[in-house]
């Protein structure tokens, strides 16, 4: 019997190595079931997705619209784990990441939430023409299926404008039914109302300041999470020219021709869940799709990236790209809670964005005029502290940009999202455009599964600053009638740790000492121009490679004041166009 096993799988390799597709995509996550769906309407072309993860259509951790948190160390999670943070305590943190096909779209908050226009805009700057609001908005529409609220969840608070959404995409989005119902809406809205925020009736017309209620990634009528998977995987399944490999992808195979100027990947090499390594080959085109914690990993296995971190892993350089792994940039999220005179078993999903001067009022001109000064500062710091990698020039003009939308173009900088469970009250903030850059790479070349994850938390003092003046601004909630009216204390960190009148010394204390990350990484194959350090072009194809492209949010070249997936589906969506007309 061992015997016929052991014949069997040397079979199914043989028969593996045999197979050609037109388009092999590595990781069926968020951005790579979009383009398996598109890129296999056509039933002569041939697509296949290499992905570790399971099918967890049927998973209740995954389908229950009210199990956030729930699927978070367990087996569809990768359960990473941060180098330690310098800037947050030393803490070497846990990061999570979906293992599925669908990926963290399965195991994320459902948030849909687009972004500021000026923050698309930026992307344009830094050298790639034709991506900014404007091309990128009729994709955001395309993607989506929204469902109106119902007259009860109106009742609510839902709200939305039918100009800024779509009716017929694939992805499903809407309220879920559990949202609450009741005075707490009312209660939280005039608190911010007072606070200065004023209520935003849609969070995805390009201006997100204010309080909202933000839609999700959901299917209402069937009260189910709308994954990846189930927005564009399940219904094309059957096609008989689209196929799921389980594997874990863990570099490119190059041809060995010389017909071509630039490296020309005829394939992928993937691991079998038995160890077993085997390679499928593609006609056209190689796509990354696997993540921005996974894709700079198998670029640099496969010989593209930094030359001198190549040389000391002892990889071959194919295409020399310093910026794979780089321009790392997540936000750090922290968590009050307080106890509550109500008991709450709904839904409550509501969200406040700031701008700079919400933050620092009549201070703000200042500030801005003392960053412009600190910014070659900060930029020789973000490049010496991740070795000198990315010139600390190029890595100003990024920070200029980023202090331009901050100051000139007032996007918010900042949210706190507003909740309540059971007893519980809670904040959790974070700044959304960080200066602070880090990165991730392969520890060994046999360590795919295990990247050296870097977000360097808190490397520019700003982001303290920041997340600082956030943490009083949504202290400050709690305290504001009628909200206050059903708060009862701080349970977390206390009042001992952070009372009311905290010093900045006490929050920094308790900010490096408890934030965790908000899992929305992006930089790490940047879509901008190759001198700053950009790995893909604007048709997001890799520098230097004749057929290799990279979407996921990997390319994004800056963060967004919005949650990624909105942003994902839509550059998906676009990146299918790209590679079907190429």
């Amino acid at each position: 019997m061992k015997l016929l096993s052991v014949f069997i799988l040397f079979i199914s390799s043989i028969i593996a190595r045999c197979e050609t597709f037109d388009y092999v995509i590595a990781g069926a996550g968020t951005c790579g079931l979009v383009l398996a769906n598109r890129l296999s309407e056509d039933p002569d072309i041939r697509v296949a997705v290499i992905e570790p993860g399971d099918d967890v259509r049927n998973n209740p951790n995954v389908t229950d619209v009210s199990a956030f948190t729930v699927a978070l160390g367990t087996e569809i999670d990768w359960q990473y784990t941060t180098t330690p943070q310098l800037g947050a305590g030393n803490r070497s943190i846990a990061y999570h990441a979906g293992k599925a096909i669908g990926g963290t779209s399965t195991i994320n908050g459902m948030t849909y939430i687009r972004g500021d226009k000026a923050e698309f805009d930026a992307w344009e700057i830094l050298g790639n023409d034709g991506w900014n609001w404007e091309a990128l908005y009729p994709y955001f529409k395309q993607v989506e299926q929204f469902s109106p609220p119902t007259t009860a969840q109106a009742a609510a608070g839902a709200t939305f404008n039918v100009d800024y959404h779509g009716e017929t995409g694939s992805m499903k989005t809407g309220y879920p039914f559990r949202l609450l119902n009741g005075t707490f809406h009312e209660m939280a809205q005039q608190a911010w109302d007072s606070l200065g925020y004023p209520f935003n009736s849609d969070v995805n017309s390009g201006d997100v300041r204010g309080f909202d209620i933000w839609p999700q990634t959901l299917d209402r009528d069937a009260n189910i999470r709308e994954d990846a998977a189930r927005a564009y995987y399940y219904s094309v399944e059957s096609r008989p020219n689209l196929k799921i490999i389980k594997g874990t992808v863990t570099r490119l195979a190059w041809t060995n021709s010389t017909s071509r100027e630039d490296p020309y990947a005829e394939g992928i090499e993937y691991l079998t869940p038995e160890g077993q390594a085997v390679q499928v080959s593609a006609a056209k085109e190689v796509i990354l799709s696997a993540g921005s914690l996974r894709s700079p990993l198998i670029l640099e296995r496969s010989g593209i990236g930094n030359p001198s971190f190549l040389k000391a892993h002892g990889i071959e350089t194919k295409v020399d790209l310093p910026g794979v792994g780089e321009h790392l940039q997540d936000q750090p999220n922290t968590v009050l809670l307080y106890a509550s005179k109500m008991n709450v078993s709904a839904t409550v999903p509501y969200a406040t964005f700031a701008t700079a001067q919400d933050m620092f009022g009549n201070k703000t001109s200042s500030i801005a005029a003392s960053i412009d000064a600190r910014l070659p500062k900060w930029a020789q710091k973000v490049s010496d502290a991740n070795n000198g990698v990315i010139s600390a020039q190029s890595i100003e003009k990024h920070l200029r940009i980023q202090h331009d939308l901050i100051f000139n173009k007032n996007v918010t900088i900042g949210e706190t999202l507003t909740s309540a469970s059971t007893n519980n009250l809670i904040s959790a903030f974070w700044l959304l455009l960080p200066f602070s850059q880090g990165s991730v790479h392969l520890k060994s070349t046999d360590a795919i599964n295990d990247p050296a994850i870097d977000p360097k938390y808190f490397l520019v003092d700003f982001d303290l600053e920041v997340q600082t003046a956030l943490g009083r601004i949504s202290q400050d909630l709690w305290y504001t009638e009628p909200v206050s009216d059903v708060v009862t204390g701080n349970t977390f960190p206390g009042d001992t740790a952070l009372p009311r009148n905290a010093t900045d010394d006490q929050w920094t204390t308790f900010i490096q000492s408890t934030s965790t990350p908000n899992h929305h990484p992006i930089g790490t194959a940047s879509m901008m121009s190759r001198e700053l350090g950009g790995v893909v072009d604007p048709r997001l194809k890799v520098y230097g490679t004749s057929n290799v492209r990279v979407v996921d949010a990997s390319v994004l070249p800056m963060q967004v004041s919005g949650h990624l997936t909105a942003t994902l589906y839509a550059v998906a969506e676009r990146a299918a166009e790209f590679i079907k007309g190429s």
